[in-house]
């Protein structure tokens, strides 16, 4: 019985010589990582905690530019006259703005989530796709806030009230994040 000689393309080759080299001849860094008992995890929780506060600030931004917006549609009401809803529209502003301030300025340590604790890649994939939900979430409330400044005079008051609902639940979503990622902890 003849057997076929195993045949690799290159960058399978040049990948399973790195993989023996990292595993062989670790640099320094990896030689202490390995030496300290749970050195591992620690950086491992560090990244966890750089990445979320990362997300948190992105989302952060985004409701700034939804508050940008909002500004530029107080400017052209005023320069246009239309000054009965711009009391509206600075509350619907500082709403947003304590939003991003709960996003940006949060606990970013959720103790259990961030714990030695190992998480599982099921348990981030559900984070991660509660952020994505929120980062939607923001997306659409700019939307609103873009159609806004086309609204209908008559229409303004239930567009201001839409809105006003959509930072209630924005800002419920908000505080529930952290409970989601203390429930991930197994």
């Amino acid at each position: 019985m003849r057997t076929e000689p195993c045949q690799h393309s290159r960058v399978e080759v040049a990948q399973m010589d790195l993989t023996e080299r990292v595993e062989q001849d670790p640099n320094p860094l990896q030689k202490l990582m390995q030496a300290i008992p749970g050195f591992n995890g620690y950086v491992e929780r560090e990244q966890r905690r750089g990445a979320d506060k990362l997300l948190r600030e992105f989302l952060a931004d985004d409701i700034g530019g939804i508050i940008e917006r909002l500004e530029r549609i107080a400017t052209d009401w005023a320069k246009a006259g239309e000054l009965d809803y711009l009391d509206d529209l600075e509350e619907v502003s500082g709403r947003l703005n304590r939003a991003a301030d709960n996003l940006r300025y949060a606990d970013y340590g959720y103790s259990g989530f961030f714990d030695l604790v190992k998480i599982g890649e099921d348990e981030l994939h559900r984070f991660y796709q509660y952020d994505l939900s929120l980062r939607s979430f923001i997306a659409d409330i700019g939307e609103d806030v873009d159609a806004l400044a086309d609204v209908a005079d008559d229409d303004i008051e239930d567009a201001l009230a839409d809105l006003d609902e959509d930072i209630d639940e924005l800002n419920e979503m908000i505080e529930e994040r952290e409970n989601v990622a203390t429930d991930l902890v197994p």
